[in-house]
C-alpha cells in the first residue's frame, strides 16, 4: 500500500471480528511504534502489548474508551525518569502520538483496524500490567481484525487550513 493511499484510507476502527492477530503482524506493528521520531532521539517510550482475551476483558472493565472487543491492545507509556508527569516536555507526548500513528498506519497496511483510546484508568491500568512508577500509561491502542470499516469523515477543505509562505485571512 502507498503511504499517503493508507493516511487517506484509515480509519478509526471500535468494531472486531475475534480473529486473533498474528503474532508475526503484532511484531511489526510494534516495530513500527519503536521506529517513530523522537525528539532529541529520547526514545522515552515503552510499550506493552494485551492479547490474552483474559486479560483483554479487565483492561476493559478500566477502559471505558475501549467501547468493542478488539484482539489485541498496546499501551503506550512515557518514562517519567524521575521527573513528574506535569513537567515533561510536550515534545514526549508527541513522540506518543507519532509512535501511534505508525501503529496505526501498519496495522491498516496488515488488514487490521485500530483506534487510538485516551478514556481509561491510569492507575488502574499501571497495577493491572504491573508498571513501574516511574513508567506513565499515557495512550492505548486497539486492535483486531474489522467487521466493518466506518465511512471516512468529513475533512475541511485545504482551503480552509493551508496557507503558503504567510496566513492570510478570508
Amino acid at each position: 500500500m502507498e503511504t499517503l493511499e493508507a493516511i487517506r484510507t484509515r480509519r478509526s476502527v471500535r468494531s472486531y471480528t475475534s480473529e486473533p492477530i498474528d503474532d508475526a503482524d503484532l511484531q511489526k506493528i510494534i516495530e513500527a511504534a519503536a521506529s517513530a521520531p523522537s525528539g532529541g532521539n529520547r526514545q522515552s517510550w515503552l510499550f506493552i502489548s494485551v492479547c490474552d482475551p483474559k486479560n483483554i476483558a479487565r483492561m476493559r472493565a478500566i477502559c471505558p474508551g475501549i467501547v468493542g472487543i478488539p484482539a489485541g491492545i498496546i499501551v503506550l507509556c512515557l518514562d517519567l525518569q524521575g521527573q513528574k508527569r506535569e513537567n515533561l516536555p510536550i515534545i514526549n507526548y508527541l513522540d506518543i502520538g507519532a509512535a501511534m500513528q505508525n501503529i496505526l498506519l501498519v496495522a491498516h497496511d496488515l488488514g487490521l483496524g485500530g483506534c487510538a483510546i485516551g478514556s481509561f484508568h491510569v492507575e488502574g491500568v499501571k497495577e493491572f500490567l504491573k508498571i513501574p512508577d516511574h513508567m506513565e500509561p499515557v495512550l492505548l491502542t486497539v486492535l483486531g481484525k474489522p467487521k466493518s470499516i466506518p465511512s471516512a469523515p468529513r475533512k475541511k477543505p485545504l482551503q480552509e487550513i493551508y496557507f503558503h509562505e504567510s496566513y492570510k485571512e478570508k
